[in-house]
């Protein structure tokens, strides 16, 4: 019996996150962001919400729907919001102390104010933290 739960305890860790959710980051409204450079660039001004994520992370599934509510908010239309996948831009998550996914930075003029980690956060919080910027 204790074999059994422990194999059903694997199972469940090991299907929490699938390859299904990668069509969301690719359908997304949210800019995708592949290097460095254009990170730095697109974030030196002005205020941005940036999403790391991994394509297959259930997790990050879940919090993308709290982060792509916020693209058509007219309150928000200053804000430049970008999505960058977090296996495949090593040199970004490490100059940004990104360690892991799904994470969310708030940036004003390229110094990052908030990180938010984990899939519990909601719409309203976030959207709060950038008009206060």
């Amino acid at each position: 019996m204790r074999t059994l739960m422990i194999l059903l305890s694997a199972i469940l860790v090991l299907s929490s996150c699938t390859k299904d959710s990668s069509k969301d980051a690719e359908n997304s409204e949210l800019v995708t962001v592949n290097n460095l450079q254009e990170f730095d660039t697109k974030i030196d001004s002005g205020v941005s919400l940036v999403f790391f994520h991994a394509t297959w992370c259930s997790k990050c599934a879940a919090q993308r729907p709290e982060v792509e509510a916020l693209i058509g908010d007219r309150e928000l239309s200053h804000v430049f919001m970008a999505q960058v996948d977090f296996e495949k831009n090593p040199d970004i998550k490490n100059k940004y102390n990104v360690f892991g996914f799904p994470t969310i930075l708030i940036i004003k003029d390229g110094d990052v104010r908030h990180t938010l980690t984990g899939q519990n956060n909601k719409k309203e919080e976030i959207k709060t933290l950038l008009k206060a910027l």
